[in-house]
C-alpha cells in the first residue's frame, strides 16, 4: 500500500512542476526573437521542458514496484519470522 502511495505522490509532484514549467508567466520569459541555432527559444523551451517531463514520468512509473513485489517481499518477511519462531520455540 505505501508504494502506491508512494507513487501517486511523485505523479503528483511532477504534475505540478509541469504545471510550474509551463504557466505564462515563465514561458514570456523564452518568447523573444533570440534562437539558439536557428530554433526560436521558446520552442526550444517548450520541447526540452516536454521531453524532461516524458523522461522523468518513464523514470517514476518503471522504477517504481508493483504490488506483486511488495507482497511477494511481505510473504518473505513473514516466512523468516516464522521459521524464526519454529527455531526458537
Amino acid at each position: 500500500m505505501s508504494s502506491i502511495r508512494h507513487l501517486s505522490e511523485r505523479l503528483i509532484a511532477l504534475f505540478l512542476l509541469a504545471v510550474l514549467l509551463l504557466n505564462p508567466p515563465l514561458l514570456r520569459i523564452f518568447d523573444h526573437a533570440s534562437s539558439v541555432m536557428q530554433i526560436p527559444t521558446l520552442y526550444l523551451y517548450l520541447f526540452s521542458v516536454w521531453g524532461l517531463l516524458i523522461v522523468l514520468l518513464a523514470l517514476i512509473t518503471e522504477l517504481a514496484p508493483t504490488e506483486t513485489e511488495d507482497e511477494s517481499t511481505e510473504g518473505v518477511a513473514l516466512q523468516s519470522q516464522q521459521s524464526g519462531d519454529l527455531t526458537e520455540g
